[in-house]
């Protein structure tokens, strides 16, 4: 064990470090990023409509165009913003406001897509949203960061 923890530790110990964090700041932005243009488009297009899952969506259906706003903004805009600004040392300590913002933020729209929509509404399982709770994962990540 000590032959693999002489051939690792100058890995781990690298300056190069904060490609790892910067890879998922970037990653989990588009991700966010994308997922709010179709939500966009769709509201574009009938803005007086809500977005058809919101719809199904217990806590949210009672205000559904408004619920439809607000997630769009929050993936489209306010996520990636507060997770790629988050990441931004040279800010001070407003930096780590915005990351734990957008974890936060993220966490909580993932919490709602994971376990409202999909366990709630769609009755799927673990193996049906792998992709969501990588997405659920990342978030809580910058929300303790």
């Amino acid at each position: 064990m000590s032959m693999l923890n002489k051939v690792t530790e100058p890995i781990a110990q690298a300056r190069m470090g904060i490609l790892s964090e910067w890879s998922l700041r970037l990653v989990l932005s588009y991700l966010f990023f994308s997922s709010g243009q179709p939500k966009l488009a769709g509201l574009i297009d009938s803005p007086n409509e809500p977005l058809g899952f919101v719809k199904n969506l217990y806590l949210f259906s009672d205000f559904p165009v408004i619920s439809s706003y607000l997630a769009t903004i929050a993936e489209l805009i306010l996520i990636p913003i507060f997770i790629i600004v988050g990441g931004l040392k040279f800010i001070g300590p407003t930096a780590k406001a915005l990351s734990t913002l957008g974890g936060l933020l993220g966490t909580f729209v993932m919490a709602v897509v994971v376990f409202g929509f999909h366990f709630g509404v769609l009755g799927e399982n673990f193996s049906d949203v792998k992709y969501q709770l990588a997405l659920f994962a990342m978030s809580i990540y910058f929300l303790f960061k």
